[in-house]
Parts: C-alpha cells; structure tokens; sequence
C-alpha cells in the first residue's frame, strides 16, 4: 500500500508503548471513508494511506501529554459501513471518550451525525463524553474539491455548521483535523485526552460524596 509521511507529532507528546499514569479508551465512530483510520494511523504512525482499506475493527496504542500528565490512550477504529451495524456495538464497552467523525467533503457523513451515530454513541456509552471531529480539513480550500458539480449548491461543510451540530449533539467539543497535512491532528487526542481525565476526576469526586453522604447518614 503507497503511503507518505507527515510531519509527526515531536517524542514528547506522542510516545508509543510507554506506560502512563493513566489510561483510556477511545472510540472512533462514524461513516465508511468519513477519514477514522487515517486519523488513527497518523497520530500512531506518522503514516497517511494514500488507498483506501475499509476497516472491521482495529486497536492502536499511544500516549499523550496532557497538562504535565502522561495519558495512555487505547485507540478503537470501528466499521462504518452497515454490514457491521450488528458487530460494531461490541466494540462500545468500557469506552471513556467517544470521537464521532465526520468528513468536511461529504455532507451526508454530517447528516448521519444527528440522524444515526449520535443514536448509537448515547445509546451504547450512555454519560461518556463526546468529540465531534471534522476531517479532510483540506479539502475545505482545495480547488478541484470546490469546483466538482456535486459541491456547486452546497460546498464543503463549514466550520460554523459543524460547530452547530456539536452543540446540537452537545458535544463536549469539536475539533477539525487534515490527516494529508498533519494540521489538529495531534489537538484531536490531546482534547480527548484532557476530557477523559476532566471525566475521570468528576467520577471521582462522585463517588467521594456519596460515599461522605452515606458515612455521614449511618453515624
């Protein structure tokens, strides 16, 4: 498969194999060919595929640096297409953060967003923060893109159109990304990063309450 390599992410915020203080699981979920397993594969490899390869589902490990903190993150990439509507479920459980991807050139992978992936997400990781991600940022400026007769009415999805689909889904937030130039890639999983930990913590300091609240009701 040819392949070319962007400008990887320096060794102190991308360090693959490291142990981390902590660690979290992330979902990637979205429409077939939105852009989820270059993301992936840039911000593990340094390696952007120029052919595409539909995924079933595959894992990667890397980690992150997040305010001082060292993140380990496990990456999940799941099958957008609707043969693994049945099988992809599986892959949901014991997620911390799921990222919800779409592509900037083609509409419909918004539109399925609000009408089918945000359904699933809430409905499999009910609590877990979301990240709307919008990818093939490039494509946005790109002239052949812009001057293809399918975008004469509508063009690229905006900036301001998917921030309003993140509110709408209320994501926690939203984060565009080229995998062809490298430009957010590394801010995608940074974000997921900082809302896992900001997740964890609020979990924490549930639990310590309920826990003062139950010491203090049985004394």
């Amino acid at each position: 498969m040819a392949s070319r390599t962007p400008t990887p992410p320096p060794a102190s915020q991308l360090r693959l194999g490291c142990t981390s203080g902590r660690d979290f699981s992330l979902k990637l979920s979205g429409d077939a060919a939105c852009g989820k397993t270059s993301l992936l594969l840039v911000f593990s490899k340094g390696m952007f595929p120029e052919v595409y390869t539909p995924t079933v589902f595959e894992t990667y490990v890397a980690d992150v640096e997040v305010n001082g903190k060292k993140v380990e993150l496990s990456l999940w990439d799941t099958a957008g297409h609707e043969d693994y509507n049945r099988l992809r479920p599986l892959s949901y459980p014991g997620s911390h953060v799921v990222l919800i991807c779409f592509a900037i050139d083609l509409r419909s992978s918004l539109d399925n967003v609000r009408e089918k992936w945000v359904t699933e997400v809430l409905h499999f990781c009910k609590g877990r923060p979301i990240i709307l991600v919008a990818c093939k940022k490039d494509l946005r400026d790109d002239p052949k893109t812009i001057q293809d007769p399918a975008w004469m009415n509508q063009g690229p999805v905006t900036r301001a159109e998917g921030i309003a689909v993140a509110q709408e889904i209320r994501a926690r937030d939203y984060v565009e990304c080229s995998t062809k130039t490298g430009e957010g890639v590394r801010e995608v999983f940074q974000t997921a990063a900082r809302h896992a930990l900001m997740s964890d913590h609020e979990k924490s300091l549930v639990e310590r309450f309920i826990k003062a609240f139950k010491l203090k009701k049985s004394s």
